[in-house]
Formats: C-alpha cells, sequence, structure tokens
C-alpha cells in the first residue's frame, strides 16, 4: 500500500512526537520516600504494669486537613513513640498517653503576578503539623485508695513550605519531611518533660 504525501507528514509527525515524550518518561522525577518514622533514643523504663495510647483527636477528613491522604499522620509519630520510647516495668499502675491534636492543615500562599510572578518559580502552598499530646503516669500509693500521678503535656509543631512548580512526589516528600520533623520536636520536648516531672517513677 502506497502511502500519500499527507500521511507521510503524519506517519512522520507521529514519530518525532514519540520521540519527544521518551526523554520525558527517561526523566521523570523518582518516587517520594516510604514514610517510615523511627525513634533511637533509648528506652524510658517507668515503673508501672502497663502502657496506653488514648487518641483523643477526631480527624475532620476533608479539607484543609490532610493528614488523612498519607499513612503517616502525627497521631502514628505518637503511637510509635510511645511503642519504641516508653517500657513497663513495674508491676503496678498506667501509662497513658492521650492526643488532643494531632492535625496536618494545608493553605494556599498568595503569589506575584505579572513578570515577577510568571518567570518565578513562588511558593503557593503550605503545611502545617501540630501534636499535642500528655502523658500521665498514675501508680496507686502505700496507703488504700491513694494514688500517685504525674504529668507531661508537650506540643509541638512545624511547617513546611511548597513551590508552584512542585509534582506530586514533591509534595509527598515536603510532607514526609514534615512528619520527620514533627518527630524529632515530639521526641525530643516529651522526653525532656518525662525526665523533668516523672524521676520518681523511671527505672
Amino acid at each position: 500500500m502506497k502511502l500519500t504525501t499527507m500521511s507521510r507528514h503524519v506517519a512522520a509527525a507521529v514519530i518525532l512526537l514519540g520521540l519527544a515524550i521518551l526523554p520525558g518518561c527517561a526523566n521523570e522525577p523518582p518516587p517520594a520516600p516510604q514514610a517510615a518514622i523511627g525513634f533511637t533514643g533509648k528506652p524510658i523504663k517507668l515503673d508501672v504494669a502497663s502502657i496506653a495510647v488514648d487518641e483523643r483527636y477526631n480527624p475532620p477528613g476533608r479539607a484543609p486537613n490532610v493528614e488523612q491522604l498519607h499513612a503517616v499522620t502525627p497521631t502514628t509519630v505518637a503511637q510509635r513513640w510511645a511503642d519504641t520510647r516508653l517500657v513497663a516495668v513495674g508491676t503496678r499502675g498506667i501509662a497513658t498517653l492521650t492526643i488532643f491534636n494531632a492535625s496536618v492543615v494545608e493553605s494556599k500562599l498568595p503569589v506575584k503576578g505579572g513578570l515577577t510572578g510568571f518567570f518565578g518559580d513562588q511558593t503557593d502552598t503550605k503545611i502545617t503539623a501540630t501534636l499535642r499530646a500528655e502523658l500521665v503516669v498514675s501508680r496507686p500509693g502505700d496507703q488504700a485508695g491513694a494514688f500517685a500521678t504525674y504529668k507531661a503535656i508537650v506540643n509541638a509543631s512545624g511547617e513546611k513550605t511548597i513551590l508552584q512548580s512542585a509534582n506530586l512526589n514533591d509534595r509527598d516528600r515536603a510532607y514526609f519531611e514534615l512528619m520527620q520533623l514533627i518527630a524529632q520536636k515530639f521526641d525530643a520536648a516529651l522526653s525532656a518533660e518525662v525526665s523533668r516531672t516523672m524521676a520518681p517513677v523511671i527505672r
């Protein structure tokens, strides 16, 4: 079958388009890292029989909140901290980590218009994370009906800004980095508070 002149032009255009697409596929951005938050600090040994996590935060599940879109959230950061940093070594009492706020909120930032905005890559999004929790140790006292209570409260927060040009992987990476930041702040602040307020029940 003979190709007409127009058919030849169409075929050539298709081939050129395919060649133009191939480099773009080869240069696709690497996938965002899989969020995996861990804590490497020395375990905090408490003179209690058990450790519990009480999730009081009720995520709205809609914008402007975005934590529901990700596998790791401030809530899972707090749970992971309790699982890896706290160890029960006693026979009486309980340590309870209560999570009051574990939100990640996305907000749009104003951008410049005109030539400055057209030629510049501006930040247009900010994500803000908040993790507020309280650790309470409650142990029965020496006398019947008496209890000794120790409390440590922490409020860790942080934010990341995202460029207009960011693709989905870039945005996922920014979220992951924010969770790392929150984990570091939460760990440092709560560990310090526990040392300051719970010396009698640390073993």
